[in-house]
């Protein structure tokens, strides 16, 4: 049996660490070039082309998402230490793909964006993107990571938005526009000047149903970052009207942390906009804005339901009602 079709190969061994890979699926390796110990050439020689002439091995993640194909489950384990820089747009739209980022702390595989324009597009049904770093390296960035609309089904989990040096940031960090999509365990770490503008922006009402829980923010998601449409750590971003039913979404269970010193705005969805079924329960928040009213650091019409939120500034905690946030 040759070592492509042999369970026991490389293939074969390091199958058995990744989760939830189906028997039909396909698993493809991304590592830096110009990484002399494990980088593609040398991976090349322990995991080659397999038997239906597929090559596993690739410098990036585009390149490896061009080869997956959709819906067969396949995963692409990005290895520890891999660092892209990001110029432009990359597209993660095959259906179905698994982006897996190995390691951990300063191995966490990390997309590093060197130019304003630079972004990731998720644009396909039941991607997942777990354990990855997207890293602010230039200033004034429009947006990294863009879950378009048009799709569902998308889990974005345990990955890790950061800044370079305090003059580095991104305007949006996350858009979300696919419905019935899992925003969960991630960590949204901004600091600067003029603040991130959206930690998480909701694209219209194109996210509907969607979970966001357990995530933790922290940074300013100041007006001055995003001049155009408001700022939040989780705001709307209105400049998309087509669907305007943006119901049934959970955003529970989130910790936000608002370095922003005046006129702070921590939640903000938009009036225009039908919010049945929505709730806004579980999160703990606080800022260092000691002057605008508490209350007046969320913004959501009435239709949006609260429950068990708590608010703070100083070392008192107060309670959001839970009906509605003016009950406060």
């Amino acid at each position: 049996m040759s070592q492509t079709q042999n369970q026991l190969s490389r293939y074969g061994a390091i199958s058995r660490v990744i989760p939830d890979l189906a028997p039909g699926a396909k698993l493809f390796l991304v590592s830096d070039s110009d990484d002399t110990t494990v980088g593609p050439l040398n991976l090349a020689s322990e995991f080659p082309v397999d038997r239906d002439g597929v090559v596993r091995v690739y410098s990036t993640i585009q390149a490896a998402n061009n080869a997956a194909a959709a819906n067969r489950g396949d995963v692409i384990a990005v290895l520890p230490g891999y660092d892209q820089s990001l110029t432009a747009a990359d597209s993660w739209n095959t259906a179905g793909v698994t982006v897996l980022g190995m390691g951990r702390g300063t191995m966490r595989p990390t997309i590093r964006y060197t130019g304003a324009s630079g972004e990731v597009g998720l644009g396909a049904n039941n991607i997942r993107v777990t354990n990855m770093r997207f890293l602010a390296a230039a200033d004034s960035i429009a947006r990294a990571v863009d879950i378009d609309s048009g799709f569902q089904g998308i889990h974005f989990d345990n990955n890790i938005f950061d800044f370079d040096t305090a003059t580095n940031d991104f305007r949006v960090m996350l858009r979300v526009g696919s419905r019935k999509s899992v925003i969960e365990d991630n960590r949204f770490i901004a600091e600067d000047t003029a603040g991130t503008g959206r930690g998480i922006s909701l694209k219209g009402g194109a996210a509907a149903f969607s979970t966001i829980r357990r995530n933790y923010f922290h940074g300013q998601f100041d007006t001055v970052g995003d001049t155009s449409n408001g700022a939040g750590a989780i705001a709307q971003d209105t400049t998309d009207t087509a669907d305007t039913n943006c119901n049934g979404m959970r955003i529970e269970d989130n910790t936000i942390v608002s370095t922003d010193t005046a006129a702070t705005m921590i939640f903000r969805l938009s009036a225009g906009y039908t919010y049945r079924g929505t709730v806004f329960g579980g999160n703990r928040m606080t800022t260092l804005d000691s002057t605008t009213a508490d209350t007046s650091k969320i913004e959501a019409p009435a239709d949006v339901r609260y429950f068990r939120n708590y608010i703070g500034h100083d070392s008192s905690e107060k309670l959001i009602g839970d009906s509605f946030v003016l009950a406060a």
